[in-house]
């Protein structure tokens, strides 16, 4: 018997405790087989003969190797093809060793590792082609992060700009997020922000955020040359 059949034989199931060594190629008994590759493990019933001479395998691998053909683009049709860009985050395409970006369909369903392109993110999380090019979407981690932003930033006329437009022009930067201005904050935001005083000839610069700054009025954590802090009278 072909070395391969003798590690998936399970059983002879015409003539039960026959084993392959007891069989000729041409054998008619009925047995069952069990594939021997890790990640597939099906099991099925056919002839001896079947399989030692005609060479049927396994049907499910079969079916997997047929499919992954026809799935496969013609030429100019691939992702790496139509969408290069999309094409460079790929890491691997599950299940197909070897498989690139030249084997994949825009609209393949065939599940997929990108690795996000932007420095200070690098997430990595699967999905199938389709969903990434028929919802043009990204990285989900990137996405969440618009979300969280979107959310915190202040609805039109409500920003510190339009509120609080004196303590606004003291704003020197939003320190974790340089982009940010005074019309991307809310009075409220808890972002640290740098300040510098708006008082011709005062050198005052300091740290605090927004809400600290607009407390009672917008008197609050002003500027430290103007309005140094008072001495406690504890003795």
């Amino acid at each position: 018997m072909v070395p391969y059949l003798e590690e998936e034989f399970v059983a002879n199931l015409t003539n039960p405790g026959r084993g392959p060594d007891r069989m000729p190629p041409g054998s008619n008994d009925m047995c069952a087989w069990r594939c021997r590759k890790p990640d597939c493990g099906y099991e099925w019933e056919v002839a001896l003969a079947t399989r030692a001479l005609s060479g049927h395998g396994c049907s499910r691998c079969g079916h997997a190797r047929v499919g992954a053909a026809n799935s496969k683009p013609g030429l100019g049709k691939s992702l790496a093809e139509i969408n290069p860009t999309m094409a460079q985050e790929l890491i691997e395409v599950t299940g197909h060793p070897g498989w690139t970006a030249f084997d994949l369909l825009p609209t393949s369903n065939k599940r997929c590792r990108w690795r996000c392109p932007e420095p200070h993110c690098r997430f990595e999380y699967p999905a199938p082609p389709s969903r990434r090019t028929g919802q043009s979407s990204g990285c989900p981690q990137c996405a969440r992060q618009r979300t969280i932003a979107g959310r915190v930033r202040p609805k039109p006329g409500k920003s510190l700009q339009d509120v609080h437009p004196a303590i606004a022009s003291e704003l020197i930067e939003v320190i974790d997020e340089p982009d940010l201005t005074s019309k991307d904050l809310r009075p409220s935001s808890t972002k640290l922000c740098q300040w510098a005083c708006s008082k011709p000839g005062c050198p005052g610069r300091w740290k605090a955020t927004p809400d600290q700054r607009t407390r009672r009025g917008g008197t609050g954590k002003r500027c430290p040359e103007c309005y140094p802090p008072r001495k406690s009278r504890c003795t």
